[in-house]
């Protein structure tokens, strides 16, 4: 306002305060997941603890997404669970049949997808006290998890009933009795009244796994998940070859459309099981022609098989501008193939990111390196310094048209820039002629009248130093 009477006028105006940049290291995983109770499918969850992932997408999560698990142990702060859903895909399920062929109960795995097709079921009858084959026992079994369930009733309502035992206890099956009649109801009712199942030892079966167009549909959800910088898959159906080679190609076109927004992020794959293939040469030349048609600096492809979520772990737990070479990985006891040193060299010049198992270090990543070759650690300074840019930008949006707007939004940008200079994320050359970053705002007459601020930055990331050359003089 305009003062009248003599007298001070005050405007009070506050200073643009940058808030913090969200932590580098966040996952975003897609996979299958349990159904609600009422067959509903689960949404997207972020949970900062496996516990808590466990709690909300049920028991199966250990089986269907193992990743999750291990980027935990190897030091994730956050994973963000986008489940795949598919009208199509199926549980495992198993029939288990009276002595007379009656249909008693029907085994069904957790979770939908054809890793249920791999759990194993034992049914054995046993005798009670009275010497009567009234109580059984069911043991299940998948991959290193076991089950046992003994001394089941056939009654609803017993103690030891066994649709509330399993359903209760079991991290791989659900139980779905069907209900005779004259079992009766209670602790005192007689269990003769109704026939155990008989004896078997078989797999569920009919599991089926959803397509890579369910895939996509998962991954695009992670697109309202601001602070993902990490995305994967869990992949079960390596059989089809096909299958894997889209949805990587889908991780990689997503983490580029992403990151072209400014949301930035990598993409993370894994090579096929090796017991898929007949030798580890048959695996290694399979291997090293999926970079022919996915070169990027944001997808990363882990071989062998079975590591991809403690390398994504061991990654999101790093500094963004230390390099995953030559660190050790936490949560497995081994590898699938332990390549020879010429497949090795063959996977590194293929652009691959390799594992080994090294004496006294444990089982490593040999380079960490994306397909295009690129270090892991120099992208993600990269991705930092350009979110970095962008939540700064986004707070001066409409007070740029004046020289003291733009010299504010560079100093701000300086801070940044510094602070990162400080964190070790970006250095000056070798020789400290050149420095660590360079940055410019500006607007021709041209620009202002559109509405148009410039900033050039140039930034100098660190680089991880894997090679030493020793020479050693020998005098005489």
């Amino acid at each position: 306002m305009t003062l009248i009477l003599p007298g001070v006028e005050i405007q009070v105006v506050k200073e643009i305060v940058v808030g913090q940049l969200n932590p580098a290291g966040i996952f975003g995983l897609i996979g299958i997941t349990q159904d609600n109770a009422d067959g509903t499918p689960k949404p997207l969850e972020r949970a900062s603890s496996y516990k808590a992932l466990k709690d909300f997408f049920g028991k199966a999560i250990d089986f269907t997404i193992p990743e999750a698990k291990q980027a935990f142990q190897n030091g994730i702060s956050d994973v963000v669970v986008s489940p795949v859903h598919s009208s199509t895909a199926q549980a495992a399920k198993l029939d288990l049949n009276d002595e007379k062929g009656n249909k008693m109960a029907v085994l069904t795995a957790r979770a939908r997808g054809i890793w249920g097709n791999k759990i194993v079921a034992k049914v054995k009858g046993k005798m009670d006290d009275e010497g009567k084959m009234t109580m059984f026992s069911i043991a299940v079994k998948y991959a290193d998890a076991s089950e046992f369930f003994d001394n089941l009733a056939v009654n609803q309502g017993d103690d030891r009933f066994y649709g509330d035992i399993i359903n209760a206890r079991s991290d791989l099956i659900n139980v779905e009795p069907v209900i005779q009649k004259g079992g009766g109801k209670g602790k005192d009712a007689k269990s003769t009244a109704v026939q155990i199942p008989a004896d078997l030892e078989t797999t569920l079966s009919g599991g089926k796994d959803p397509g890579a167009a369910d895939y996509e549909n998962a991954l695009s959800k992670l697109e309202s998940e601001d602070d993902v910088d990490i995305v994967a898959a869990s992949i079960h159906k390596w059989d089809d070859k096909g299958l894997a080679k889209k949805v990587h190609a889908a991780i990689e076109a997503h983490c580029s459309m992403m990151s072209v927004n400014c949301f930035n992020r990598i993409g993370f794959g894994e090579a096929p099981p090796s017991k898929i293939f007949s030798s580890e040469k048959e695996e290694v030349d399979h291997i090293c022609k999926q970079t022919n048609t996915l070169s990027s600096d944001r997808f990363v492809y882990i071989a062998p098989h079975g590591a991809l979520g403690a390398v994504v772990g061991l990654v999101g737990n790093l500094n963004y501008f230390e390099s995953p070479t030559f660190k050790t990985l936490s949560g497995i006891t081994g590898l699938e193939r332990k390549y020879s040193p010429s497949s090795l060299k063959k996977l590194l010049t293929s652009r691959i990111l390799p594992l080994e198992v090294k004496k006294g270090r444990g089982i490593i990543v040999e380079k960490g390196i994306a397909t295009s070759s690129e270090q892991i650690s120099v992208q993600r300074v990269a991705d930092r310094s350009v979110r970095g840019t962008k939540m700064i930008g986004d707070l001066f949006i409409g007070t740029l048209n004046n020289m003291t707007g733009r010299a504010a939004l560079k100093e701000k940008i300086t801070e940044f820039f510094i602070q990162m200079e400080k964190d070790g994320g970006i250095v000056p050359n070798a020789d400290g002629s050149d420095p660590a970053y360079k940055v410019d705002v500006y607007a021709t007459d041209d620009d202002i009248s559109k509405g148009i601020v410039r900033v050039d930055i140039a930034v100098r990331p660190v680089r991880a130093i894997d090679y030493i050359y020793g020479t050693i003089l020998v005098r005489a």
